[in-house]
């Protein structure tokens, strides 16, 4: 699905500064508050707003960063993640094209990452790991670069599938569902999946 340039401009003012109200959107926007709030509603229903966080300097804070990179077969790539996902001290999960795992992890002191290391040692689904510690940080930016003409990807409220262009549509409540093809629109109308 298409953006339009104040839903593009709306990210981009969030993305800047995730604490700005409707109102000051709407006037850096120049559009009107409830637009604002329509627009920031919609973006929010379809993911392509997550949520709004604080940015943190992990180093003021006193901690260590690591990058780890794991090597594994990729059938097991899915069964490393899942095991790890719930680890406080990881951070970001990549699975990468090159079928492997890039982590990006915290710690709160060296022990912390030497410990960490001797629980990778414990998966036998891991064939290598390399970690670094991140020395400094030269750029970070958020990975969404908002520019004229991004699409949204939807998914099919159905079967899950990413849809950019012309999802079928049915109105429920006040809001819109998206759907891939007039099969998945009907076996939601109909109620017998999913519903």
């Amino acid at each position: 699905m298409a953006l339009d340039d104040n839903d593009i401009r709306i990210l981009q003012e969030l993305q800047e500064n995730g604490r700005l109200s409707f109102r000051q959107i709407a006037e850096k926007v120049n559009i009107s508050v409830p637009t604002v709030s329509s627009k920031v509603n919609n973006l929010e229903r379809v993911g392509a707003i997550r949520g709004y966080r604080v940015d943190l300097d992990t180093e003021r804070l006193g901690e260590l960063s690591t990058i780890v990179l794991i090597r594994a077969r990729p059938s097991n790539l899915s069964t490393i993640s899942d095991k790890l996902a719930n680890d406080d001290e990881v951070r970001q999960i990549f699975l990468l094209s090159s079928g492997r795992l890039m982590l990006i992890c915290t710690f709160s002191n060296a022990y912390s990452i030497n410990d960490f290391a001797i629980r990778l040692n414990g998966l036998p689904e891991i064939m290598e790991y390399d970690i670094a510690n991140i020395i400094n940080v030269v750029k970070e930016e958020e990975r969404a670069s908002v520019i004229p003409g991004i699409r949204l990807t939807i998914p099919c409220r159905q079967c899950g599938r990413h849809m950019k262009d012309h999802p079928y549509q049915i109105r429920e409540r006040s809001h819109e569902i998206y759907l891939c093809s007039p099969t998945c629109k009907d076996i939601y109308a109909s109620g017998s999946i999913n519903k």
